[in-house]
């Protein structure tokens, strides 16, 4: 299984093809796509109406969903002690970066530059 983030998920919203492709083929490998409740939370904020929730929450569905466990947090609430004020690290990407090291998932990324300070981290980026 690998970790999502909202970078593939908003590129995926957007029928962007490399991300499709790059999804379409870990789930022909058998891989199945996870992603943090954080990220979905961050789609959620791009909803401008009922419609649009309903759509975002049809296309979530096609993911297993992690949810923010107390190893979770105290890892992200490290992860902002240690790279916020050096690396500019925000709070969704701390918990995005917590649950894939916690769950020992790779973290697939548009912006690898995000994470790529955090060690210990296993990053790929679809393109």
């Amino acid at each position: 299984m690998i970790l999502a983030d909202s970078t593939i998920l908003i590129d995926l919203s957007r029928a962007n093809e490399e991300a499709i492709l790059f999804c379409d083929d870990e789930r022909k490998n058998w891989q199945k796509i996870a992603i943090s409740v954080m990220s979905s939370m961050e789609l959620l904020i791009g909803c401008r109406d009922k419609r649009d929730l309903n759509s975002t929450l049809k296309f979530l569905a096609d993911f297993v969903l992690i949810d923010i466990s107390i190893p979770i947090s105290k890892r992200a609430f490290q992860l902002m002690l240690q790279f916020n004020m050096s690396h500019g690290l925000v709070i969704p990407d701390a918990f995005i970066a917590a649950t894939a090291l916690e769950e020992n998932l790779q973290l697939v990324t548009s912006n690898v530059r995000h994470f790529e300070m955090i060690p210990g981290i296993t990053l790929k980026k679809p393109c």
